[in-house]
């Protein structure tokens, strides 16, 4: 269990397009130690975000995902690039793949075959700036366990948890989301650990009191986790910080705490 004051969990989000950036540091009172976003196969590497995302003093979580088959030639110039932006850069590859909602879920042994070949292709091009993240969903949906999925500590720079309280008529505290999960992860591997994606839904519930009980948590008993992302959009819930005065006054008290820093 870990008390102390000292910076040991950065600040991440997904802000719903980097115009949103300055916007959610404002409401957070924080800047973002790392900044999430996605791209599908077969798009480019996105310097230009990257570049900006850099600017800001924050490091890219590049959520890159396989919705369509790309060739050879597609994954070592999308490597490539990353490895001449030239600064650290996360890359979450086929996030939970032991869902059932994702076309890459379901598969263990093909997932890991993918998986090995994009992290050797990686360490072939030296591209050591880049770190890849292995996240499932914190809980199995697949017949597949998430740790059949896992590719091992030779191939695994990063790994992660997703989760999310759903509310209205689901209402679960961060600890029935990621406990078990938590467990898992962290006795499967010693690798530093992220929770990739997660927030709380407005209804259903007291959502700024949520918020501040997972930080505290996140303090208190989650010792391995060394960077959140919230995922800032109103889609199949309102997840936005801002969703409600109290809620978006919660994250920003919580965060001032020196434990969650701006910095990797």
């Amino acid at each position: 269990m870990s008390t102390s004051a000292e910076p040991a969990c950065a600040i991440g989000a997904y802000v719903n397009g980097l115009d949103n950036l300055t916007d959610f540091q404002t409401r957070i009172g924080k800047q973002l130690a790392v900044v999430l976003w996605y791209v599908p196969w077969p798009e480019p590497f996105p310097r230009t975000e990257a570049e900006r995302v850099a600017g800001n003093g924050s490091v890219p979580l590049i959520t890159w995902e396989p919705w369509r088959e790309a060739s050879d030639d597609y994954v070592r110039a999308f490597l490539t690039a990353a490895k001449d932006f030239g600064r650290p850069l996360l890359l979450r590859f086929a996030h939970e793949m032991n869902g059932d909602w994702y076309p890459w879920a379901g598969d263990p042994v093909g997932f890991k075959k993918r998986w090995s070949y994009i992290y050797n292709v990686k360490r072939e091009l030296r591209a050591d700036n880049v770190a890849l993240v292995f996240c499932p969903n914190h809980y199995d949906k697949t017949a597949a366990a998430l740790e059949e999925y896992y590719p091992g500590d030779a191939l695994v720079d990063w790994v992660g948890l997703d989760g999310y309280n759903w509310g209205e008529g689901k209402w679960e505290t961060f600890d029935v989301i990621f406990r078990a999960g938590y467990d898992r992860l962290t006795a499967l591997t010693a690798k530093p650990l992220m929770i990739g994606e997660f927030a709380s839904a407005e209804r259903g519930g007291d959502k700024a009191a949520w918020i501040t009980d997972a930080f505290t948590k996140l303090q208190t008993v989650y010792p391995r986790v060394k960077l959140f992302c919230w995922f800032n959009i109103n889609k199949e819930r309102d997840w936005r910080v801002n969703s409600s005065p109290e809620s978006q006054a919660a994250l920003k008290s919580a965060l001032q705490n020196a434990y969650f820093s701006s910095k990797m």
